[in-house]
């Protein structure tokens, strides 16, 4: 008995020695931080607008490592040692994404969320994330979808960006390499968002020609906004009831009824609030003034309002006669 009691005691030693040999050899997986190298440089000055960032992913953290391809491509991977594969990625991508770009940007000069209410709101919204392994290559790939809303919440910007990046297989099981192979191709897609249009719609341009697309919505953020036009008008004899309306032959800007702005002469500088009035369609939109006084014969005259904005002008002499 003795003897066996020995034995027993062996045998628990032994095997509590292998289970905590084995525990110890278990293969923690490798943290993986996530970064951003990318410093774009400063042009974008005195813009009249920031942004204000919102980000969301359709990829979780645990999706960015894909191994989904190795096990049907050749035996060299048949017996890999799975630990090697494992990584957890630290901050959360929403987080890192946010925080990356928010540095981004600032980094261009353009603010954000300086002024909620005169912001226009900048989404991001994350498609792929990820680093694949494939037979002789490792690939990484990152897509974003942005779009950019006015403060009306209307889409004037709708685009996507990808940056994708190649290395050598070897990445696989190197938490450093697949952290650089994702900088790579993060920064890649950073470069490719059209900043240029961006900062062009938190630009109120000195000049319309220089935003011809932009429409006037009323939000004083556009170059026709802040263009001022001289108006005078005169007649004789003098004394006459000056009116003007709009008179368009483009679906973007609506027919005005008249409006009594005073008597001759008459002489103002305003500038334009008329909905939809962009410079590429003020060709087709005119300002008819009419010209009324008692006793008279009312008379019209329309100006073309792409001539107007160039010549910062509308004038104009009636010479009214008596309604015989």
């Amino acid at each position: 008995m003795k003897h066996l009691k020995y034995i027993v005691l062996l045998a628990i030693s032994v095997v509590t020695v292998a289970c905590g040999s084995l525990k110890g050899n278990q293969k923690q997986p490798q943290t993986v931080e996530l970064i951003c190298s990318a410093y774009p440089e400063n042009r974008y000055t005195d813009l009249s607008r920031g942004l204000y960032l919102n980000v969301t992913c359709n990829v979780d953290n645990s999706n960015i490592y894909d191994i989904s391809e190795l096990p049907a491509l050749t035996r060299e991977f048949v017996n890999y040692p799975k630990s090697r594969l494992m990584c957890t990625f630290t901050p959360t991508l929403k987080e890192f994404i946010t925080e990356s770009m928010s540095t981004y940007i600032r980094s261009m000069g353009i603010t954000i969320g300086r002024d909620r209410d005169n912001d226009y709101t900048f989404n991001i919204c994350v498609r792929e994330y990820k680093i694949v392994l494939e037979k002789s290559s490792a690939r990484a790939v990152v897509i974003m979808e942005y779009t950019l809303r006015n403060n009306d919440n209307e889409i004037i910007l709708r685009q996507n960006s990808r940056g994708r990046y190649t290395v050598d297989k070897n990445v696989m099981g190197q938490g450093h390499l697949v952290a650089d192979a994702l900088d790579k191709a993060y920064s890649k897609a950073l470069a490719d968002i059209d900043w240029n249009s961006i900062a062009g719609y938190l630009q109120v341009h000195r000049r319309a020609d220089q935003e011809a697309q932009r429409k006037v919505q009323g939000d004083g953020d556009t170059a026709l906004e802040h263009t001022v036009i001289r108006w005078y008008i005169a007649s004789t004899p003098a004394g006459a009831d000056v009116s003007w309306r709009v008179i368009s032959s483009t679906p973007d800007v609506k027919n005005t009824n008249s409006t009594y702005v005073g008597t001759t002469p008459y002489e103002t500088t305003e500038s334009f609030d008329i909905r939809g009035l962009k410079f590429e369609n003020s060709g087709n939109v005119q300002i008819e003034v009419t010209c009324e006084k008692a006793g008279y014969l009312p008379q019209k005259k329309r100006f073309n309002l792409r001539q107007a904005i160039e010549q910062k002008e509308i004038s104009a002499k009636f010479n009214l006669v008596k309604d015989e």
